[in-house]
């Protein structure tokens, strides 16, 4: 799905048929353009969201390891978290995290790595990084909800937030908050 048809239902939801026109238009007013940078600074705050607090965005590896180092800036994406390094034949490799390399035994040569990453910034034509039970509805009601907010309209944002959570808690991605019950001495 693309980031022009999230931000057309979103437009669609906010009843601003004339974001939906100027979607779709190259001939925008600056107060649109300005309207629909709203809206798509909206889709990345929500995309972010959903890849970094409910749906982590994971991507496997290999990498030829020199010195024990592994540097950032050789991962295909910014990573966030690693999850799990294995050697050639399958073995768990014991790693540490530093703040610009992922610290490997020296002996390692070569490592397969699974990490969760954030997505980058998309403009109106990209592809969504999200597919399946992230739907284009599910996103909309985010972004509807980050505009109406930017826009200081408090008490509408609330009522698409609350969308957006349940659309989260259907699709089984909200998990509940864990409780335990009251110790009771008999």
């Amino acid at each position: 799905m693309q980031v022009k048809e999230i931000l057309t239902l979103a437009a669609q939801g906010l009843g601003r048929e004339d974001l939906i026109e100027a979607l779709e238009s190259e001939e925008r007013t600056s107060e649109t353009e300005k309207e629909l940078a709203c809206l798509l600074r909206g889709y990345n705050f929500v995309e972010n969201e959903i890849a970094l607090e409910y749906f982590p965005l994971k991507a496997e590896e290999t990498f030829a390891c020199e010195g024990g180092r592994l540097a950032y800036t050789l991962f295909a994406h910014a990573p966030v978290n690693v999850h799990k390094v294995t050697d050639e034949a399958g073995k768990n490799v014991d790693f540490t995290l530093y703040s610009a390399y992922l610290s490997l035994p020296a002996e390692t040569k070569t490592v397969h790595v699974i990490y969760s990453y954030a997505p980058e910034k998309k403009d109106f034509g990209d592809e969504s990084a999200f597919s399946g039970s992230i739907s284009a509805r599910l996103m909309s009601h985010g972004v509807a909800s980050e505009f109406l907010l930017a826009n200081g309209r408090y008490t509408e944002s609330d009522l698409f937030q609350k969308r957006y959570q349940d659309a989260l808690r259907a699709a089984g991605i909200l998990r509940r908050r864990l409780s335990m019950h009251a110790r009771r001495w008999v």
